[in-house]
């Protein structure tokens, strides 16, 4: 029986229910806070086999409690040993939407010709996921194609 079954709970006295609501709490801040550091920071080379060893152990068998959180902090890891860590730190309101356990949020594009497109841009999210999704919409296959687009920010519409 698990720890949080409908019957599980009815036997719990009032403390041990308490104890049994924070542990899954801070079990969730902890998986969290591991999504948030392995977007903004390589580990060392040493820490690299053990942690994705740890996370492939964690999202492998279906059913596992935090199994879906496990793979994104594993698709960080990956990312940021390829990419390189985020530069730019979030801000209060992106690291209150992470802790919360909001991950990714939706971006407007601007395509040519005044069509606009909403991405759902992810914490580890770089340009080159991008213009390989609008491309993917637009019917562009080729890897020939997706060299052939950037990305061009518009701040305070387009004001200095």
């Amino acid at each position: 029986m698990s720890l949080t079954s409908p019957q599980r709970i009815k036997s719990l006295k009032p403390a041990q229910l308490c104890v049994c609501i924070l542990c899954r709490d801070s079990c969730q801040r902890g998986w969290r806070l591991l999504y948030i550091v392995t977007a903004f920071h390589r580990c060392s080379d040493v820490l690299k086999p053990c942690l994705l060893a740890f996370l492939q152990d964690a999202c492998a068998s279906p059913g596992v409690q935090y199994q879906g959180i496990a793979k994104a902090c594993e698709q960080n890891l990956r990312r940021t040993f390829q990419y390189g860590g985020r530069v730019q730190y979030p801000n209060s309101m992106e690291l209150k939407a992470m802790l919360a356990g909001r991950s990714s949020k939706r971006q407007l594009f601007l395509l040519p010709g005044g069509i606009e497109r909403h991405l759902k841009i992810k914490t580890c999210s770089v340009a080159l996921d991008v213009i390989e999704e609008l491309c993917f919409e637009m019917g562009l296959h080729r890897v020939e194609a997706v060299d052939e687009y950037a990305i061009f920010l518009v701040t305070h519409k387009g004001n200095k």
